[in-house]
């Protein structure tokens, strides 16, 4: 980046407040600027997030209020005047922003005579292998997201299952309400938020993204994907199990096995120097030789539906992808899902997540959860 053009980033959007943070170690609620230079980093913030942007962003990073920066009247809330003032400051002419950046105020800039361009590729291409302490971070992450999971899990195992097959604690039927409201419940005493826990059972199971609601069953697949975030580092964890409390029928335990064994196939494939592209591909090699075919059936998509995986850290999804269009390849620090499944209507749904970090040799679990699928 030439020394004379900055990169600015309004924080707002997930991939930008997640790479202001990563670059500055500053967050807030509200959208605030964040501008990026050769020579170090610069915050415009509100007045009243300047102390704590003080203290928590990162040695040599400039923190500013507008009234700072020489504006008043009403160029203290004009966001060009802000970013003009911050630009003058930092001795910066031109700018290039993300492809999130507001179109609007992108526009705005272009009015105004700022010269702005669009950056092409990633901001913070660094993201994608995690330092020492991020690894540490995110460990913390997913043994939240296993004991959560040992909970739910518990639960399940515990529940009886009324003459109508469905399952129930004392007299009341249990629903996937119940079941997330208490992995809900664990991860915030333990300081983590997951809002959009998965406890999907049936036919809601064979919907990847399906949250999942109303009375559980026995003898049906019960997908649990959770992914709670720190409060406190902002970093993430990503594990999903797929149980069945009772026997299941054949099929589905078919079904399961050839999850199970497309996790592992994908497994022994993760090396340094292996394209994720070749992970992906152990997956369907797997599932064909099994003779689970994916493609559209009735309109609706079945098989083996999305990726193997996908990077976490900051964002939940972020890069390396492991998947089909992956030109990604593995490095030592990666932090990656291997989360294949298996989804068809009439027969059920299964998926089997680890988070992992690859390794100089190998790979190792970011936290251990022993995977059971028939509850007794």
């Amino acid at each position: 980046m030439k020394a004379l053009t900055g990169m600015i980033m309004q924080s707002g959007s997930s991939p930008s407040t997640a790479n202001i943070k990563y670059l500055c170690g500053f967050d807030a609620p509200d959208p605030f600027f964040y501008l990026h230079t050769s020579k170090g980093g610069h915050l415009l913030v509100s007045t009243m997030e300047k102390g704590r942007a003080l203290r928590q962003s990162r040695s040599g990073t400039g923190v500013y209020t507008a009234s700072d920066l020489g504006l008043s009247g009403k160029k203290v809330f004009d966001k060009v005047e802000q970013i003009k003032a911050l630009m003058q400051h930092a001795g910066v002419r031109s700018l290039k922003v993300p492809s999130d950046f507001p179109a609007g105020l992108f526009q705005l800039l272009l009015g105004s005579g700022i010269g702005t361009s669009i950056l092409k590729g990633d901001p913070c291409p660094d993201r994608a292998v995690k330092k020492s302490e991020e690894i540490t971070k995110l460990k913390g992450c997913q043994k939240a997201a296993a004991m959560a999971m040992e909970s739910a899990i518990n639960m399940l195992a515990s529940a009886r299952v009324s003459g109508d097959g469905h399952l129930r604690v004392g007299r009341e039927v249990l629903t996937s309400e119940h079941v997330r409201r208490r992995i809900q419940a664990v991860l915030l005493e333990m300081g983590f938020t997951a809002s959009q826990t998965i406890v999907a059972g049936g036919e809601q199971a064979t919907d990847p993204h399906e949250r999942g609601h109303g009375p559980l069953k026995a003898g049906e697949a019960i997908i649990l994907d959770i992914f709670p975030q720190s409060e406190t580092t902002g970093y993430w964890g990503d594990l999903t199990r797929t149980v069945c409390r009772g026997k299941a029928p054949t099929g589905l335990k078919k079904l399961y096995r050839a999850v199970k064994a497309a996790q592992a196939a994908a497994l022994s494939t993760v090396a340094p120097g292996i394209s994720a592209q070749q992970v992906h591909a152990a997956v369907e090699a797997l599932f064909e030789e099994r003779g689970y075919e994916t493609g559209t059936v009735g309109g609706k998509h079945v098989g083996f539906i999305h990726g193997t995986g996908h990077g976490v850290g900051l964002d939940i999804h972020e890069m390396p992808r492991v998947s089909s269009a992956s030109t990604a390849i593995l490095e030592p620090g990666h932090i990656i899902t291997i989360e294949p499944g298996l989804y068809y209507p009439g027969l059920g749904g299964v998926r089997i997540e680890d988070t992992i970090v690859v390794t100089e040799k190998g790979w190792k679990y970011l936290a251990a959860c022993p995977r059971k699928f028939e509850l007794f």
